[in-house]
């Protein structure tokens, strides 16, 4: 009962999930999974190619969107219904080392409802973030409960959904020193021979990948360890737009953060329940601590484990120059597991305790929600769906008459101080460059030209004015 609930609220929570349709880098998924035999479905999983090695979560996933008929709901409620599996052996991984069922039914409900999940639910793209999630769950409640093969297949599926599951492989073994000594290493030896293998694997991918301007490797200390306390913040529960608004992590805002709070009174009203949530668990902790003293050592010893593994799995995520909430699906589990493992501490102490722990569960309930409908706008999610929604439109109305041309012009206003959002040059990144022709025109031999990187409309151009899709409702 707690679990059917519990998803109906996740549902509700993320329910914009469900209006987003395709974009960006959905439209050359779309393309490259039209297949019409078996032996494009084995190529699938092929490694040589000059994009990111994710088959399952990619390529699969793409190719059974299209045999749902591009239902874009069914599509969303796939990966819900991943996420939900991924939950729920969550609950069960907790449960089984912690025998305690309210720490784990609060981890888990905690996790569900966090406000970065608008980073991996809203957009197909990014579900590959949630196949790992519960791919790598599964595998390891398997490895727990001594099911070794099982475990084995779904760590195998987690690699194959992205690469960031060989991160798995360290956990494994501070897991095995910090939590479960009795690990044998024998057990362990296939996660570090798959690991090393698919190493080897991304390899081909991950040359092209990183030669692009946001993913190259930046070794510099200072970057990397500016990058790694933001994703700690982010997982906190400070909104993703916060860097932008700081010079320097040591420094005070700069002015337009003022700006930003007096103009959109819901980020002020979150950041005094966010100072409020913190500040009340701090005090509380810190309290407890100090009455429990011989706890601390314990205390201490699980933070240090949770701390350790939020950063194995952050991993080489680090060194980009790219930052993106999206990164922390699995790193969030330990910096909420620490919120859960003293508030249900605090439920054990007597009336006042169990007060204070019921204070904080509806603050983080509404903080959450909160920090959902602020990241639903900076996410522009929910726009740039906006956008393609209109293309759509627009293009199935004339595409009698677009099939014809040779081009799709993508037209900017005369006027140049009114270029809404970018006018073309932000079409080009929404609709995938030339991806989308594949989707809206299948066959159609078209080329996409957008006005910002050629001002001469070329002969047999249908134009279509970027503002048309970017400015309707």
């Amino acid at each position: 009962m707690f679990f059917i609930l519990l998803f109906a609220f996740v549902a509700f929570l993320f329910r914009n999930a469900f209006t987003i349709y395709f974009l960006n880098d959905d439209f050359f998924f779309l393309k490259i999974t039209k297949i019409n035999s078996f032996n494009q479905f084995i190529n699938f999983f092929s490694p040589i190619r000059q994009y990111s090695y994710k088959p399952v979560s990619t390529e699969v996933f793409y190719f059974l969107i299209h045999l749902l008929n591009n239902n874009i709901i069914i599509a969303h409620l796939l990966g819900f219904f991943v996420y939900f599996i991924g939950v729920y052996y969550l609950f069960k991984i907790i449960f089984h080392l912690s025998k305690n069922k309210f720490l784990s039914y609060l981890t888990a409900g905690f996790f569900a409802i966090n406000f970065t999940h608008v980073f991996q639910l809203y957009y197909l793209g990014t579900f590959q973030e949630i196949f790992l999630f519960t791919f790598l769950t599964i595998s390891f409640y398997k490895l727990l409960t001594g099911k070794n093969t099982q475990a084995i297949i779904f760590f195998v599926l987690a690699l194959l959904s992205k690469e960031t599951a060989v991160l798995f492989v360290p956990f494994l073994i501070i897991f095995k020193f910090f939590v479960n000594k009795k690990i044998q290493w024998r057990k362990l030896l296939p996660y570090i021979i798959l690991g090393l293998i698919f190493i080897v694997i991304y390899q081909y991918s991950l040359k092209y990948v990183t030669r692009l301007e946001n993913y190259r490797l930046n070794f510099n200390l200072r970057p990397t360890v500016n990058n790694l306390v933001w994703y700690f913040l982010w997982s906190l529960g400070l909104p993703n737009f916060m860097p932008d608004y700081f010079i320097s992590i040591l420094k005070p805002p700069i002015p337009e953060f003022y700006k930003l709070l007096k103009n959109l009174p819901e980020v002020k009203t979150y950041f005094y329940f966010f100072i409020t949530y913190f500040f009340t668990l701090g005090v509380s902790a810190f309290y407890y601590l100090i009455k429990k003293i011989r706890q601390i050592k314990k205390v201490i010893y699980i933070v240090f484990f949770s701390f350790i593994s939020f950063f194995i799995f952050i991993g080489p995520i680090g060194f980009f120059h790219h930052k993106w909430m999206v990164r922390l699906t699995i790193p969030l589990i330990f910096v909420i597991f620490i919120q859960t493992y003293f508030i249900t501490k605090f439920i054990k102490q007597g009336k006042f305790w169990k007060i204070l722990a019921f204070i904080l569960i509806p603050l983080y309930l509404y903080l959450n929600i909160l920090g959902i409908s602020i990241h639903e706008s900076s996410s522009t999610f929910l726009l740039e769906s906006r956008f393609t929604k209109n293309a759509k439109k627009i293009f199935g109305k004339n595409k009698n008459k677009i099939i014809k041309h040779q081009f799709i012009y993508f037209k900017d206003p005369d006027d140049i101080t009114f270029n809404p959002w970018g006018g073309s040059k932000k079409l080009k990144i929404t609709l995938g460059n030339q991806n989308f022709i594949t989707h809206y025109f299948p066959g159609a031999k078209i080329e996409a030209v957008y006005e910002f990187e050629n001002k001469k409309i070329p002969k047999n151009s249908y134009i279509v004015n970027s503002i048309d899709i970017l400015l309707p409702y």
